[in-house]
């Protein structure tokens, strides 16, 4: 029988997203290892920053925004309370879709981290804007441009990301989806994140 000290981190239940790739990432010539994080292009990265979770930093401002029957899209292992989660690769979301739900039937959108992932992000935005009700808000939280790490070549992402968002390109694409800008900061946040909050003004 394996005693549990045997088994490798990454293998253990509940295992940071981190852990799965740390001995990767320790042999990786573009890193350094040291205490707390990493070095890369020279600039020091802390831990908490890859392993997940970066939704619980924007939850309190979210909240002001996101009331009523709303999801959180890519919701992952952190949903946002009282929201209902999506997710096509892991948590409690796993099960639900974006099919479930018929448009201008939700309150809110929230989503977190999550549109770097989807190459047609433009289609998906408009997607996720027709679920939503006349002044019914999206809140978007995402990684700021100048957090070399989360950038489609960095070693943390390889090909997960697939562009950079930006705040100025958020603003104008959700101005042309017939949305109103509510709230925003362009960070960077200690989530090296920024996000923007919107209402859709009307069904065209």
């Amino acid at each position: 029988m394996t005693e549990k000290k045997d088994i490798p981190l990454e293998k253990m239940p509940y295992a940071p997203d981190l852990f799965h790739v740390f001995r990767h990432l320790l042999n990786h010539p573009e890193l350094t290892r040291t205490y707390g994080g990493w070095i890369y292009k020279n600039i020091y990265y802390p831990d908490y920053l890859t392993v997940g979770g970066a939704s619980y930093a924007i939850q309190r401002e979210a909240l002001k925004h996101c009331i009523g029957h709303g999801i959180d899209i890519g919701a992952g292992y952190w949903p946002l309370p009282d929201a209902a989660p999506v997710d096509i690769w892991r948590g409690p979301g796993t099960n639900n879709t974006l099919d479930n739900y018929p448009d201008h039937s939700l309150d809110f959108i929230f989503s977190s981290h999550c549109l770097e992932h989807i190459e047609e992000w433009k289609r998906a935005l408009t997607t996720w804007v027709k679920r939503l009700k006349p002044d019914g808000r999206l809140f978007l939280y995402l990684p700021h441009p100048n957090c070399a790490i989360w950038h489609p070549e960095s070693p943390f992402i390889n090909n997960g990301h697939k562009w950079i968002p930006t705040p100025d390109i958020i603003q104008e694409a959700l101005i042309d989806l017939n949305c109103a800008l509510i709230a925003k900061d362009d960070g960077p946040d200690a989530m090296q994140s920024f996000y923007i909050c919107a209402k859709l003004k009307s069904i065209n």
